[in-house]
């Protein structure tokens, strides 16, 4: 039964044989929902005592629903992230597809930039600890790999 529910939340990339175990499929699927049932607490000694209240988390979100629905391989190719990608390759002169350093570096500048702009419209503004830590921390690193696309300076 986990075999085939777990089938039903994987996107089939094509044929071929998979590995030994059952978890190895040989790079034909891809997850795109998955389930966790939450039953225990680990306590820091590494002991699990039963929750109280057992509950099952899905997650599935919208990247990987625009990826299914728009029959794409990555998040990075639909039309959520497609048009932050062409305008920083624009700005750096880059070429998306055509090298793997550069295509990285373009797809942490587009998936951290969605970040940093969902962050800041919930009201979270830079600072040394909590969520605007976090912010100022995913705010580096898009900058980071903006200068190693050739970026000194705000455009």
């Amino acid at each position: 039964m986990w075999t085939r529910l777990r089938n039903l939340l994987r996107l089939r990339h094509g044929e071929g044989r998979g590995g030994e175990q059952p978890t190895d499929d040989g790079g034909r699927f891809l997850e795109v929902w998955n389930l966790v049932f939450m039953e225990y607490y680990r306590d820091e000694d590494g002991r699990d005592t039963p929750l109280p209240r057992k509950n099952i988390d899905t997650g599935m979100g919208l990247e990987r629903l625009a990826m299914v629905m728009q029959g794409k391989r990555s998040v990075y190719e639909t039309d959520l992230y497609q048009p932050i990608i062409g305008r920083a390759a624009e700005l750096t002169g880059a070429r998306y597809g055509e090298d793997a350093r550069t295509d990285r570096a373009l797809r942490v500048v587009a998936d951290h930039s969605r970040a940093i702009t969902f962050l800041i419209a919930d009201g979270v503004l830079p600072a040394n600890e909590g969520r605007g830590y976090v912010l100022r921390r995913v705010l580096r690193r898009a900058v980071r790999y903006g200068r190693l696309l050739g970026i000194e300076r705000p455009s």
